[in-house]
């Protein structure tokens, strides 16, 4: 330390260990059947770079001819016989590619939001990260809530079409209550219903909300508390979460739970006013 200390180009520095010397986060190993512009994941298809091999399955095989090969060989001198390839050794490619994102947009259209004069901020926002996600490849969905009735509806099932996410986004009426906890319950159904139609993409629920929730999903339920549970049932559900919060900046006294939500989720808490498509893009790569 002494010696540290006479040398006035050389500071200490302090090291979290237990940061450091983490295992890096496991692999996805799962083949998805489609291609996209954002990251990388093994694919069933005979496009991408070749990644690593496995054994056949039903249907026609992309034959790895070196991992074919190297089994036969092992076979062949296991037995003490001659190199031939038989059925047993035949192990097929699995390629790399970028493959695409299944978003859905769970959009605030409260009251709250529209004393504060941020309804309009707030669709202008997610109409950008629209454009930026079509373009990309991404699949987007639109959840809001009912005009008049306190609930949640499906504004727009995924589609990859802007100007049908950009129509939807404009008709989203002003909504009188927070049925928070049915919207993040709606936006599940529409991530599951999708994945098993296209195995292939990464669900991901974009909430953007001023934390408020107000409507429980019983008669004497705990608005926040289902809010939460909805949020849980998320992560459980293997879908990537992103809350923005935009709660009003002017109020001396935060009330939003934007930041619970996403720590229920196991996902990434955004404000508002540092939203941009870049950072968004970043948010979804940590959470997908």
């Amino acid at each position: 330390m002494e010696l540290l200390e006479a040398v006035p180009e050389i500071h200490e520095v302090e090291v979290d260990a237990g940061e450091v010397l983490a295992p890096p986060p496991p692999r996805d190993a799962r083949e998805r059947g489609a291609i996209g512009r954002r990251e990388r994941s093994l694919v069933s298809l005979r496009r991408g770079k070749y990644s690593r091999h496995r054994l056949p399955g039903a249907g026609p095989v992309d034959v790895a001819v070196d991992a074919t090969l190297r089994a036969a060989a092992a076979r062949a001198g296991r037995s003490g016989g001659p190199l031939a390839i038989a059925t047993e050794d035949v192990r097929r490619k699995v390629r790399e590619h970028r493959v695409p994102y299944e978003i859905c947009f769970v959009v605030d259209n409260s009251y709250s939001l529209q004393a504060d004069r941020l309804v309009e901020q707030v669709k202008g926002l997610v109409f950008a990260l629209l454009e930026d996600a079509t373009a990309r490849g991404d699949r987007v969905g639109l959840v809001a809530f009912r005009s008049g009735v306190a609930e949640a509806t499906v504004a727009l099932r995924p589609t990859a079409s802007r100007a049908r996410a950009a129509r939807a986004l404009a008709d989203v009426p002003v909504s009188g209550r927070t049925p928070l906890a049915d919207a993040l319950a709606a936006a599940r159904r529409v991530l599951r219903q999708e994945q098993a139609k296209r195995p292939n993409a990464r669900p991901v629920a974009v909430v953007v909300t001023d934390g408020l929730p107000n409507v429980p999903r019983s008669p004497r339920g705990d608005a926040l508390g289902d809010a939460l549970r909805e949020a849980r049932a998320l992560r459980r559900a293997h879908v990537g979460v992103v809350v923005v919060d935009a709660e009003s900046p002017g109020r001396s006294v935060r009330r939003s739970c934007a930041r619970q939500l996403a720590e229920a989720a196991g996902g990434v808490y955004l404000e508002l006013a540092e939203l941009s498509p870049g950072v968004f893009a970043e948010a979804l790569d940590r959470v997908a």
